[in-house]
C-alpha cells in the first residue's frame, strides 16, 4: 500500500500561492499615496478637535471672521466663518486643507502659537498664519491673505521681483 503523504497537495499549493500574490498586490497598492488617501480615513478616529482659534475684523464693511485650526479624521484644516454679531451666528465660508501635515508652533512677537494673524504682505489686512509640519519634517508657514475684492481669503505665496 502506498501513501501520498510526502507529495505536496497541488490544491493547497495554489491557495498558498494565491494568498502570497494577493498580499504582494496589497503591499504594492498600499504604498501608493493615492490609495493611502482613500484607505487611511477608514482607520482614523472620527473625533474633531479645535486646536486654535482667532477672530478679526476686515474691510470697511467691518466683516468679522472666526478662524479655526481643526484636526479631525482627515487631518488639519483651516476653517473660516463669517460672524454676524447682531444675531450671534456663524456662517461657514471657507476651508483650507492641510491634511498631510501635522500641527506646529511658531514664535511671533515672543509668543509661541499655532495660529496667528499678522500683516505679512503689508497691505493693511491681517493675514492668517498657520504653521504645520509636512510628512518629511519640514516646517511650513501656511499664509492666507484677505482679498478685499472677493471678501474671502486665498493662499499667499511669496513673490520676488
Amino acid at each position: 500500500m502506498t501513501t501520498n503523504e510526502n507529495v505536496p497537495n497541488s490544491k493547497n499549493s495554489k491557495i498558498v500561492f494565491l494568498l502570497l500574490f494577493a498580499a504582494l498586490i496589497v503591499a504594492v497598492l498600499s504604498s501608493l499615496s493615492s490609495v493611502q488617501k482613500i484607505v487611511q480615513p477608514m482607520f482614523r478616529n472620527s473625533s474633531r478637535v479645535v486646536l486654535a482659534k482667532v477672530s478679526a475684523i476686515y474691510g470697511e464693511g467691518a466683516l468679522q471672521f472666526l478662524i479655526l485650526k481643526v484636526k479631525d479624521a482627515n487631518g488639519l484644516q483651516i476653517e473660516v466663518y463669517q460672524v454676524n454679531p447682531l444675531v450671534s451666528s456663524q456662517e461657514f465660508k471657507q476651508k483650507f486643507d492641510l491634511a498631510l501635515d501635522s500641527d506646529a508652533y511658531v514664535t511671533i512677537d515672543k509668543n509661541s502659537t499655532n495660529l496667528a494673524l499678522s500683516d505679512v504682505d503689508h497691505d493693511g489686512h491681517m493675514d492668517i498664519l498657520a504653521p504645520s509640519v509636512d510628512r518629511n519634517g519640514n516646517l511650513r508657514l501656511n499664509t492666507f491673505r484677505y482679498n478685499a475684492d472677493l471678501k474671502m481669503f486665498e493662499p499667499h505665496t511669496e513673490t520676488t521681483n
